[in-house]
Parts: structure tokens; C-alpha cells; sequence
């Protein structure tokens, strides 16, 4: 059977997803890059498709590995990844997105009437690309907008956390502990190794009278700190002196554990650091990498 391509059809459909998922790619990795370079990222990888469909020599970058080839050259001239980690997340992060609008895509096909001959597509052109293109737009425009923050948490950085349980008091504090490669603060005094962990995640260890006086102190560290160690006598608590990014000199109040299990493994020899605060991209904590060793 005789199949009829029209460049112009193939050029806008293709140039209109390619832009979707790179702009959903810059979304998800917070990443304000300027629509420009989007623009000019999909205008390529367009051109080199289209390219590919009417010169057979250039058919490798159709599909297979060639395709990946080609997409991680769009991810180059739109967020110029420093480097080979960045650039694979970027990667991931698309082919992701590009499953997903695909899957949609084709739902919405079938759904608007599209009928199928041998392995071919044969499209009602009243309906495609315009009606097609403008519903998954606006369907991942809401998803994107509706699950940014669990997308990133439950997919794109799964492997950078750790699942942890603190055992105190009689009382089991589940945490999720953002794995920090910054992160190699010892306790001078004990020589354990120190994890960090917002105090709203382990509130539960304190008294109600010390809960309220956080949500009402928390932005005065050294006050709130003052407080815990006259009324929290139980957890020997201490400070151990630490240096971070914007502050070279600061206190951190830390006590050490009864039990702590990481990924399941019971761990000694580790400390665990109050945080004045909250984190707010899904993690509970902070720890070093070397801890999991």
C-alpha cells in the first residue's frame, strides 16, 4: 500500500512534542531556561527527522540508538548539562516524559476516531495534528503542574534518598534522608559520625511545651537551642561546631541515638543533628554517603 507523508504535518507534530517534553524536562528540573533555546532545540531535532525520512542515509537517527544520539545533541543545545551525571538525568528525565505524552497521545488517537490498516496509521486530518496536539498540551500542562514536586521525589531522584527509623524512648520515627555528598560533619567529642534531621520530623521525641516553642522560636536558633537543652534532659544533648555554604562558624545541637536503622541495617556509632527547620523538597534529613559503606 502506498502511504502519503506530508513534510509539513510531520515537521509540526514532531517540533510541537519535541518542544512539550523539553519544556516538561526544564519544569520538572526547575531548570528557567529561555523558551528561546527550547525553540531552537526542537527546530533541530525536527529538521534532522524530517531529514532522516526523505534521505534513507540518514535513517539511523529515526530510532534505536541513533534517536537517543540525537535527543541527548537536543538536551546539549538547550540546558548544556556541565556534566556526564547532569546530562544522564536530563536524559532520563525526558525519555521519561516522552513515554508518557506518547501514551497519551495514542489514547487520544483512538478516542478521536483514528482506524488502523496493517501497521500503518491512517489519520483524520480534520481532527490531526491541531485538536491532538492542543489536549495533550493542555492534559500535561495540568499533571505537570498538579505532580512536579511528587514526580521529582518519587522518580527522578528515588536513588538519592535512604530510608531511615530512629528508635527512642519507646518511640519509631520513620525519616527520609536526602543522600548529601556535602555532607561530612563528625561530633569532635564522640568521633560518630552525624546525620542531620529537621526537628518537624522528629518532633515526637520532644515535649508538647518544646513543640509549641519551635513553631513559635524557629526562626531564633540560639534561643530555641538555649530552651531544648534546659528542658530536654534525656537525650544528652550537646553542640558540635560545623561550617556550611553562607555560614562558616555555627552550633549544631546534637544527641546520639538509641537505635538507628539505614535501609534496614541497625548502625552504632552515628550521632544525630537537630535542624531548626524544615526542608521542602520531600526529605527529612540529611547524611553522608560514606555512612552507607
Amino acid at each position: 500500500m502506498e502511504v502519503t507523508i506530508y513534510g509539513d504535518i510531520v515537521f509540526l507534530v514532531n517540533f510541537c512534542m519535541d518542544f512539550l517534553i523539553l519544556w516538561i524536562t526544564a519544569v520538572l528540573q526547575k531548570n528557567k531556561v529561555c523558551y528561546k533555546r527550547i525553540f531552537l532545540g526542537s527546530l533541530f531535532l525536527s529538521l534532522i527527522y524530517c531529514i532522516a525520512l526523505i534521505f534513507p542515509v540518514f535513517s539511523f537517527f529515526c530510532h534505536g540508538v541513533g534517536g537517543m544520539i540525537l535527543f541527548v545533541i537536543g538536551i546539549e543545545i538547550v540546558f548544556f548539562p556541565k556534566t556526564i551525571k547532569v546530562l544522564l538525568q536530563y536524559f532520563l528525565i525526558g525519555n521519561i516524559v516522552a513515554f508518557a505524552i506518547g501514551g497519551v497521545a495514542i489514547a487520544l488517537f483512538f478516542v478521536t476516531g483514528m482506524a488502523t490498516i496493517g501497521n500503518y496509521f491512517i489519520l483524520n486530518t480534520k481532527q490531526f495534528p491541531i485538536k491532538i496536539l492542543i489536549a495533550t498540551i493542555c492534559f500535561f500542562y495540568i499533571v505537570i503542574k498538579l505532580g512536579e514536586n511528587w514526580i521529582k521525589i518519587n522518580v527522578i531522584n528515588r536513588r538519592a534518598y535512604c530510608a531511615v527509623v530512629l528508635k527512642q524512648k519507646g518511640i519509631k520515627i520513620p525519616l527520609r534522608m536526602l543522600i548529601d555528598t556535602g555532607n561530612s560533619l563528625k561530633d569532635p567529642f564522640s568521633g560518630n559520625d552525624v546525620i542531620v534531621a529537621a526537628f518537624p520530623a522528629i518532633k515526637n521525641l520532644f515535649s508538647k511545651e518544646t513543640q509549641i516553642y519551635f513553631f513559635k522560636e524557629y526562626q531564633n536558633q540560639q534561643k530555641f537551642y538555649e530552651y531544648v537543652l534546659q528542658k530536654e534532659k534525656m537525650l544528652s544533648l550537646h553542640f558540635v561546631p560545623f561550617s556550611s555554604l553562607g555560614k562558616e562558624n555555627g552550633l549544631l545541637l546534637v544527641f546520639e541515638p538509641e537505635i538507628l536503622e539505614i535501609e534496614g541495617n541497625i548502625k552504632s556509632n552515628i550521632s544525630l543533628g537537630i535542624y531548626c527547620g524544615s526542608f521542602s523538597e520531600g526529605y527529612d534529613g540529611l547524611m553522608s554517603p560514606e555512612i552507607l559503606t
